[in-house]
């Protein structure tokens, strides 16, 4: 029996460890990293008099990878004092080679979007 266990203990081991490499070796080399982000709202007078609002995440991406990056796309949630989701908002870039960076905009403009003091803001990459 200890041979067996031995045995089926190394075929384990061997087994996770040609898993693990796979996931290494498959796993994208881009990394969206974001920086230097900075959050503005405010109201103002639109078109014939009216009141409008906007809300904005200005800030930095780079690709700290060592692979293109194919697609990125930064997406805010804005909320309001008391945690309320007041919107969301997108913002793409095509592609990014490594090392470069991007000065992006998340802008959401609504009649509540003056209200935004947090955000959640997520990045994702292809």
């Amino acid at each position: 029996m200890g041979t067996n266990g031995s045995r089926a203990s190394i075929l384990i081991l061997a087994l996770l460890s040609g898993v693990l490499l796979w996931l290494i070796a498959c796993s994208p080399a881009t990394s969206l990293k974001l920086s230097n982000l900075n959050l503005t709202a405010r109201q103002f007078t639109g078109p014939s008099n009216m009141t409008e609002a906007m809300a904005a995440v200005t800030g930095t991406a780079q690709n700290a990878g060592n692979a293109a990056i194919k697609n990125c796309v930064i997406t805010v949630t804005f909320f309001d004092e008391n945690k309320n989701t007041i919107g969301s908002a997108n913002t793409t870039r095509e592609a990014m080679q490594p090392g470069e960076t991007w000065n992006f905009t998340a802008q959401l403009t609504g009649s509540d979007a003056w209200k935004a003091r947090t955000y959640q803001i997520n990045a994702a990459n292809q």
